[in-house]
């Protein structure tokens, strides 16, 4: 009966051991995640503060004013005139020689070609 006792009591010990190191490992594993969350939680932070100066940056860099003003000091384009605008229909391709030969002859005859082919 005693050796009963001294098995069971052991028993209970041990499982005891096993609960209190399985809530240790427990805890720490816990806290390690805690950490990586608030790790996290302080990265999405610093990207939420990051985007808000993007977007007031871009508002700012983005204004009509401030690209027209870049437009005209980069770019050497002129108006367009509307006699520069044509159909589609009337553009020279490689397997029509006669409007390629009517286009290098003058401007004249390639307008008259032009709006024959509207």
């Amino acid at each position: 009966m005693v050796s009963t006792k001294t098995a069971l009591t052991a028993l209970w010990l041990t499982l005891t051991c096993f609960v209190i190191f399985g809530c240790f490992i427990l805890k720490n594993q816990v806290h390690d995640l805690e950490r990586e969350l608030s790790r996290i939680n302080q990265n999405i932070a610093s990207d939420a503060k990051n985007i808000h100066i993007a977007k007031a940056e871009w508002g700012i860099l983005n204004t009509p004013e401030r690209l027209k003003k870049l437009a005209s000091v980069h770019s050497a384009l002129n108006k367009i005139k509307a006699e520069q605008i044509i159909n589609y229909s009337a553009l020279p391709f490689e397997n029509e020689p006669s409007v390629i030969s009517v286009a290098k002859s003058g401007s004249h005859e390639y307008k008259k070609l032009v709006k024959q082919e509207r």
